[in-house]
């Protein structure tokens, strides 16, 4: 049995019993000169020990940062179905830690997505030259109709005729340089 008394202040002294008499309450770990063919019975996969860790890691968080963690842990499992095992363990080993392992499975979550993003526009656009070419082939127009351009005099008469006619008031108004009530005209300046 060991006692010791500690000075805590001047007018104060604390006594500390250990009762033990082996070293039973001091845990025991494990060699440090496991096999590696133990290290593999024991241990989990390096995948299921990230996602473990990942998982704890996650739950410890609130808020914005925990709805990440857990997106990224998802975003593993979902690198884990389309990648080979080696990819997926090259990428926790390369990540060094868990905090580094979730913005590094955004980043690649981001590449596969804009990556299946070009394949469906490459798709769409692969039918679109198709149906171009068949157009071409019967005669239909090939090249886009510019924007910028200024309407020609048909397509101006065909706007006019489609509008409705102004009544009396309204001509009244336009003559006397007056704007109708449902009209505003632009601004001249910018006003705050």
């Amino acid at each position: 049995m060991m006692i010791r008394s500690v000075p805590l202040a001047p007018s104060m002294t604390t006594t500390i019993c250990c009762s033990s008499r082996n070293n039973a309450y001091i845990p025991k770990l494990e060699p440090f000169s496991r096999s590696k063919f133990q290290r593999i019975v024991k241990d989990p996969p390096l995948i299921q020990k990230s996602e473990n860790d990942l998982a704890d890691y996650c739950s410890t968080l609130e808020g914005d940062p925990s709805y990440s963690c857990w997106r990224a842990y998802f975003e593993l499992k979902d690198l884990e179905k389309e990648q080979p095992k080696e990819v997926v363990e090259r990428v926790i080993l390369e990540s060094g830690g868990v905090k580094s392992l979730v913005s590094c499975l955004h980043g690649i979550s981001e590449i596969h997505k804009s990556k299946k993003q070009l394949e469906h526009q490459n798709e769409s656009n692969m039918d679109n030259t198709n149906s171009e070419i068949t157009e071409a082939a019967g005669g239909g127009r090939t090249c886009p109709v510019p924007d910028g351009l200024p309407k020609s005099r048909a397509e101006m008469e065909e706007e006019e005729k489609g509008k409705m006619p102004d009544s009396p008031f309204t001509r009244l108004l336009r003559s006397k340089g007056r704007f109708p009530a449902w009209y505003s005209p632009a601004p001249d300046h910018e006003t705050d």
